[in-house]
């Protein structure tokens, strides 16, 4: 078996599996990418097994408009103060004393009296209310009419600013550039509302040019990418993410295809130099390919092997120990043996490696995630070294078919 490795970059959520990891020195000096014009992995070994989720660059839409809220006639009525209650009370209470009146059988005009007074007491507030409530419509009539002007010409104006990233996309040239600066300045939308269109437009037009002129010209790229990112109007913090975003593509698809080599390295490296990008701008990036380089050349013959507080059996031996995490949980080293999974302290969680059928690591997250038959669900552990984690488990699954003797 083998593991899959998740990674989210800038245009896709790229999964490839990983096997045995080749010898540093067994690796072409083939300098192509393995990245396409368009941010696509270009596979270069056939028996590498992948999937891409791409997505396609965000079509920036105009926020759905806000109904402009009704006012209720009883809201109304209260913003009237405790007057408007105090008549409405008072109103009722002098038709209830009208019609007592009426039931004694005194004379009609001290009935009408009681009525006339009761209705007019009610009449007043009333009265007061609907002249305000047809002021506040045709003030939310006024407000919906300037909505919808401004909508429409903010729908234009974004339309135009969406075409011309488009073009820019097709063309980056200094004409492309300068009419979609003229076009963000203009708009008068939340940054959230464009942003990823924008984001998604650099990121082409690195792609792209990088594809064209090739690593050792990676500065001009970057240059072009910076041009590109204060023209469509992003902060600095998406434009550096943008360059990241682009140089991770290249270092995966690299490490996806098992043709990270000497020259390899080196164009990852005049990628990151040119975008001026620091390690430390790139934590994950880095902590992951170190992990597939101690991968290397790493297979049943040569099997690591460690110390452990743990009681082992016959024939078993420690291979790997690492702090883990389940979810909230405390951290707690976890224990890879040729013969089994556990975590110390917990006397409950041992899974036998030949039980294990999948094994699953989300690299941003640094969580591997394993299913056994024995589990009611997958277990699933952050841990530092989530690669190096899934490919012992994954070789001491593998140790285990292997006859007897060879343990």
């Amino acid at each position: 078996m083998s593991f899959t490795v998740q990674k989210n970059l800038g245009n896709s959520v790229f999964r490839f599996a990983v096997g045995r990891r080749r010898e540093f020195r067994s690796i072409d000096h083939d300098t192509e990418l393995s990245t396409g014009p368009t941010g696509e992995f270009v596979r270069h070994r056939p028996e590498i097994f992948y999937s891409a989720d791409l997505r396609q660059i965000h079509k920036a839409e105009m926020p759905k408009p806000r109904s402009v809220v009704t006012t209720s006639f009883w809201t109304t009525l209260g913003e009237g103060g405790m007057v408007n209650y105090v008549l409405l009370g008072l109103g009722g209470l002098f038709l209830l004393l009208g019609l007592a009146v009426m039931a004694s059988d005194r004379p009609a005009g001290a009935v009408l009296f009681w009525i006339i007074l009761g209705l007019a007491a009610m009449a007043v507030p009333l009265l007061r209310t609907f002249q305000k409530r047809r002021s506040v419509r045709l003030a939310e009539e006024r407000k919906s009419r300037e909505r919808i002007e401004r909508d429409q010409r903010n729908a234009e104006m974004l339309a135009t600013y969406t075409s011309a990233l488009e073009q820019l996309r097709e063309d980056p040239s200094d004409a492309s550039l300068a009419r979609v600066l003229a076009e963000n300045e203009k708009l008068d939308l939340p940054y959230a509302v464009w942003a990823d269109t924008a984001i998604g437009t650099v990121l082409h037009v690195g792609f792209s040019t990088l594809a064209k002129v090739g690593p050792a010209r990676a500065a001009e790229v970057a240059q072009l990418m910076d041009r590109s990112s204060d023209a469509a109007g992003l902060i600095a913090e998406d434009a550096k993410a943008v360059k990241q975003a682009l140089y991770s593509t290249v270092l995966w698809h690299f490490i996806a295809d098992d043709r990270l080599g000497e020259e390899q390295l080196k164009i990852v490296r005049a990628i990151q130099q040119g975008f001026g990008l620091t390690p430390e701008e790139l934590p994950v990036d880095t902590s992951s390919e170190s992990q597939f380089e101690r991968l290397r050349g790493v297979d049943h013959r040569n099997a690591p092997r460690c110390n452990t507080t743990v009681t082992l059996g016959l024939n078993e031996y420690c291979m790997y120990v690492a702090p883990v995490r389940m979810g909230e949980g405390t951290e707690r080293n976890a224990v890879v043996t040729n013969k089994r999974f556990l975590l110390e302290g917990d006397k409950g969680l041992e899974v036998p490696v030949p039980k294990v059928d999948d094994i699953y690591v989300d690299a941003d997250q640094h969580l591997v995630s394993m299913r056994a038959p024995d589990l009611k669900r997958p277990l699933e552990l952050r841990a530092s070294e989530p690669i190096y984690l899934a490919a012992m488990l994954d070789l001491a699954t593998r140790l285990d078919d292997r006859p007897k003797s060879f343990a």
